[in-house]
């Protein structure tokens, strides 16, 4: 996966934009752990909080990253320019900042998903992203070229642009991974999910429905509450993941709905495992978690972000999932 002889010290810098930056790094720090390599992690909280679950005997910093909170209804060009700025901002930031760290923990080798300004001269680094072309709401289809350019231009700065994908056969990306033309870096690394070599043993069906919560504030709240209705308004067993590793209470029960802030790998995949339904959002790493047990789901887009509209369209014409606008979840039904 990444060619390493074992003896290099490894910073990994995942993305705090959800958790889906921080599990799909778990398989390839697990390989690079098991080559004999020493990983040091550098995230945000909650990131952290994730990771140490699975790798306890790691060394973790305090590296916060981007935060961004979407609105209510969808993106405004106000919105779109607020987090455009404060991308560019942060990868300036961020680059300075990794000056530092490599040179005060010996690093050999920085492996950054989807934080572009974690390069540095001198110094062997990775890009990990499934996004070589970013997706702009319709009103802001003519800045796609310049998203692209933007892309590649900080991707070239890395040693590698590693994507967790396929290239050809069973490509979960579609035209994400598909600019007019991949740049020599560029390398594709084949399905990366923290399930992967967990072994489930279902023997019945427990839950009548899962709800996977992720995403950023306020809509991961958002859609947990609406699943929390649903289960209610159709009477079933229902159980939700909130995705919040940080939180320290137990499971609490609402209705049907029973809700926990988090669970560790094997728990969550006994439960995707052993659900009748499950709904969750878009995102490419709950996307990739699924297909690696087996599974599809109800996929609900975050209202206003057009790659996980775009592949919850892609995923239901080619992978037999199905999606649902969240203004419409309510309307549903579930056996």
């Amino acid at each position: 996966m990444i060619n390493v002889s074992g003896n290099e010290r490894i910073l990994v810098c995942p993305l705090g934009w959800g958790l889906g930056h921080s599990t799909r790094v778990i398989p390839i720090m697990a390989s690079l752990l098991a080559k004999g390599c020493t990983v040091i992690v550098a995230a945000d909280k909650s990131s952290i909080e994730l990771l140490r679950t699975r790798f306890p005997n790691l060394q973790f910093i305090l590296f916060p990253s981007l935060s961004v909170k979407f609105k209510k209804r969808g993106i405004t060009i106000l919105n779109l320019a607020r987090i455009a700025k404060s991308v560019a901002l942060l990868t300036v930031k961020e680059h300075s900042q990794i000056k530092i760290l490599v040179k005060e923990h010996r690093i050999d080798f920085i492996l950054s998903d989807n934080r572009y300004g974690l390069w540095l001269k001198g110094t062997r680094s990775a890009l990990i992203t499934h996004q070589l072309t970013i997706l702009f709401p319709r009103p802001f289809k003519w800045l796609q070229p310049i998203g692209q350019w933007y892309v590649r231009w900080h991707a070239q700065k890395f040693t590698e642009c590693l994507i967790p994908d396929n290239l050809e056969d069973f490509s979960l990306t579609g035209k994400l991974t598909e600019p007019a033309k991949l740049f020599n870096n560029v390398r594709f690394i084949g399905i990366q999910s923290r399930f992967a070599g967990i072994d489930v043993e279902v023997s019945e069906v427990r839950w009548d429905m899962l709800g996977i919560v992720s995403g950023p504030e306020p809509q991961r709240q958002i859609f947990e509450n609406m699943l929390v209705v649903l289960s209610n308004k159709l009477g079933i067993k229902s159980l939700i993941l909130q995705g919040l590793p940080a939180r320290q209470h137990s499971a609490r029960v609402v209705g049907k709905a029973t809700l926990v802030p988090h669970l560790s790998d094997l728990d969550i995949a006994n439960a995707i495992c052993s659900a009748r339904n499950i709904i969750c959002r878009s995102g490419y790493s709950t996307v990739m978690d699924l297909v690696t047990l087996n599974r599809t789901a109800l996929l609900v887009p975050t209202p206003g972000q057009t790659e996980q509209e775009y592949l919850a369209s892609y995923l239901t014409q080619h992978f037999g999932f199905n999606y649902v606008k969240q203004s419409k979840l309510s309307e549903i039904t579930i056996s």
